[in-house]
């Protein structure tokens, strides 16, 4: 895949973005549905399977469990990879949607860990950031405790309020990894010089992502079968807004 450039200063068209996501998923719901609901059943039980495991780790004698803290270490890895096959599928899926096509089942369950890896690193990247932002406010705030307690809220508000900015301009790093093929720093370098200038516009597609993610949470877990690929496909038109893509009908498909 060739690395993506901006094309275009415009800020984000939110409306345009859910339009044609909406449109994409409309083109072939049932394969997207149907890789949601088999990859995201598989991280699922990847969670429950850790949840209970990790409750082993203690024998009922009070001594660690060999057996459990290995299943549970399994089990974990099975949900990092399952989290990052939905992601890659979705995206793949909603490329091949907005490039008007009908992609196969079996091309959104292929495994592409080139892309599994870019993505780990890529969300990895961002959660390490978000950590030491999180702890330098948390720092602070416990300095102006000693100085001057009246103070010591609001480094944590200032905190708070950096992971909100950065949260949003980082908000295409995904798509720009699986879908523009680059690295983890090279996303993060991207995305922000796309999104920067008109950050207003990236949280505002923050928000109706975040939206349409607790809708599908709402209506008992199964909305998400189809809260996600639109999500996803709302996301991936956002990112051809900003970035070149390969053809003009649309992204370039591999």
């Amino acid at each position: 895949m060739s690395q993506s450039a901006p094309i275009s200063p415009a800020p984000l068209a939110i409306r345009g973005a859910v339009e044609r996501g909406w449109a994409a998923f409309a083109h072939c719901p049932w394969v997207l549905m149907g890789f949601t609901l088999l990859s995201g059943g598989a991280n699922l039980l990847a969670q429950l399977l850790y949840r209970y495991e990790s409750g082993l780790v203690i024998s009922l004698l009070g001594q660690p469990d060999p057996i459990s803290i290995v299943l549970a270490a399994m089990a974990w890895i099975l949900y990092v990879l399952t989290g990052l096959w939905l992601v890659v599928g979705l995206l793949r899926g909603a490329q091949l949607a907005l490039h008007r096509r009908r992609p196969q089942l079996g091309e959104l369950i292929r495994v592409d860990g080139r892309a599994m890896l870019r993505c780990f690193g890529t969300v990895l990247l961002i959660l390490v950031v978000l950590a030491v932002i999180v702890r330098l406010a948390q720092a602070s705030s416990w300095l102006l405790t000693l100085i001057q307690p009246l103070l010591a809220p609001l480094p944590l508000l200032a905190g708070w309020a950096v992971v909100v900015y950065f949260s949003a301009d980082q908000i295409l790093s995904l798509p720009l990894t699986v879908i523009g093929g680059l690295g983890p720093l090279g996303a993060f370098r991207r995305g922000r010089a796309a999104t920067d200038p008109h950050w207003l516009h990236a949280l505002g597609l923050t928000l109706v992502l975040l939206g349409m993610v607790l809708a599908g949470f709402l209506v008992l877990l199964a909305g998400l079968v189809v809260a996600l690929p639109v999500a996803a496909c709302t996301l991936t038109a956002a990112y051809q807004q900003l970035f070149e893509p390969g053809d003009p009908s649309g992204i370039s498909v591999p």
